[in-house]
């Protein structure tokens, strides 16, 4: 009598490295109807906030249990944030909560704050910043204790807020505002931007990216002076989050899932594999893991090693072909060489704009067949000072810096 063998049991046992190759997405949380819109890694705590309140998982999502101690009915938890012992909560209707014990009591600090409901909050080593969705932004000194008026005003849609020691960004429906001078005076920062629905801004190492709602994902390596596009490979331009890795990125989109950005090659790569759940609102990095939150209350759990590793292993480095060189001399005057590589034939643009964001001059604009490329650019009548140039031909794009000297 011949035994058959489960096929299940057969691929374990006889091609266990063909399968562990094809890693995917595992459940690791099942809250529910609700919504997971914010998913944050803290210390030895995974925490979770949904619209039936908060979750902790103290075990890298494995088990999770509901946190909702002190948050009364404002169960619609949009933001989470930390800072040394503290958890912060952000609710839609009832403003501000704190925990100093790992979420097992929840107490609310809405003293100074001009609306209750926060979208975002992040923070400093000395501060909270609450982004309230129609009232700008609100900061504290003393762990949410007290607020007062930090940025902008009432009456924009405000979605984002992003912070490191240089530069202070929001992120609304219609703009994107920086402050260089801790939120003294704030100026708009979108030129460049095709879609000015901005959801969401992470700033890694010398750029600034910024993901909008039906335009995808740009990056800044000017502080937000020029954006240009960082699409390549999106097929759903609906960024509701980006999640910063090392110098790459994960997204969350409104209908096609997660998607990773390996910033080597220029271009995004769909990893959906193993879930269904199309509309990702949160994403974390915990150890060596990748969780994601989505729309039908789940959270999915997935190896980061698996995922770059499966990335880097496809071949699907063609914008590494792409090249925009450093202008030659620089500093010049007045004239100086800008030299680039195309790999294929695609329609070209090279455009220089000065230092406050503005295009000055566009010096070509035509089709170009592959290969390497080489114009001049003199800037007889313009004064000294910072310029940028900025390369597209097909989904490529990329801006570089310049200095005229005379």
């Amino acid at each position: 009598m011949k035994a058959n063998l489960n096929p299940v049991i057969f691929c374990l046992i006889m091609l266990n490295p063909f399968c562990q190759a094809f890693s995917q997405w595992s459940l690791s949380g099942n809250f529910g109807s609700t919504y997971v819109g914010s998913v944050m890694a803290n210390g030895d705590e995974l925490y979770a906030g949904t619209s039936f309140g908060i979750f902790r998982s103290d075990n890298n999502g494995l088990n999770w249990v509901q946190i909702n101690s002190g948050l009364g009915n404002n169960l619609f938890v949009q933001t989470l944030s930390s800072k040394d012992n503290f958890i912060f909560a952000g609710t839609s209707s009832g403003g501000f909560y704190y925990s100093d014990n790992k979420g097992a009591f929840w107490t609310q600090s809405n003293q100074g704050l001009g609306q209750l409901n926060i979208r975002v909050l992040i923070t400093d080593s000395d501060n909270v910043y609450a982004g309230c969705i129609f009232a700008g932004i609100f900061r504290s000194t003393n762990d949410g204790l007290n607020w007062s008026r930090f940025g902008l005003g009432e009456g924009d849609l405000l979605y984002t807020l992003s912070y490191n020691e240089t530069n202070f960004f929001v992120g609304l429906n219609g703009a994107i505002y920086r402050s260089s001078n801790n939120g003294a005076n704030w100026v708009l920062a979108y030129n460049g931007l095709t879609n000015l629905d901005v959801r969401t801004i992470v700033q890694s190492g010398n750029k600034t990216y910024c993901g909008t709602y039906g335009g995808g994902v740009f990056v800044s390596e000017n502080n937000g002076v020029l954006w240009t596009s960082a699409s390549a490979g999106l097929t759903e331009l609906r960024i509701l989050t980006l999640t910063p890795t090392g110098n790459d990125l994960f997204a969350g989109t409104y209908g096609g899932g997660i998607f990773y950005y390996n910033s080597s090659a220029g271009s995004w790569t769909q990893i959906n594999q193993g879930t269904p759940d199309t509309v990702i609102a949160s994403i974390a990095v915990k150890d060596e893991f990748v969780f994601a939150g989505s729309s039908s209350g789940k959270v999915w759990k997935r190896p980061l090693s698996e995922i770059i590793t499966g990335i880097s292993g496809t071949g699907n480095n063609v914008s590494e072909d792409f090249q925009l060189y450093q202008n030659y001399p620089n500093p010049f005057n007045p004239q100086t060489a800008i030299s680039f590589y195309l790999p294929e034939r695609n329609f070209t643009s090279l455009k220089i704009f000065d230092a406050l964001g503005k295009e000055i001059s566009e010096i070509y604009s035509g089709d170009l067949p592959e290969g390497k490329h080489t114009i001049n650019w003199s800037a007889e009548s313009h004064p000294s000072g910072v310029y940028f140039y900025s390369l597209k031909s097909g989904h490529y794009s990329e801006t570089k810096k310049l200095i005229l000297l005379k």
